[in-house]
């Protein structure tokens, strides 16, 4: 008797878990890319947000080669 009530329980813990992983007030959300009212498209296109992007990451990052091929590293 004692395993069925756990394996009930089990089940019943499981299945909630995966509810709210999967709904999505609780779980992952899709990506929202906004800055001053702009989405990514604009973003992709606006030449003071490019020049902003690249100043931090020529300040921050640099290319280096861990044997697997080259990667960006940012402090």
């Amino acid at each position: 008797m004692k395993k069925i009530v756990t394996y009930i329980v089990f089940a019943f813990l499981s299945g909630y878990f995966v509810a709210n992983i999967l709904s999505p007030k609780f779980g992952f959300q899709p990506a929202k890319a906004e800055v001053a009212g702009m989405n990514s498209y604009d973003l992709k296109y606006d030449y003071d947000f490019k020049r902003a992007v690249e100043m931090i990451v020529e300040d921050n990052c640099e290319i280096v080669n861990f044997g697997q091929g080259l990667e960006l590293e940012c402090r």
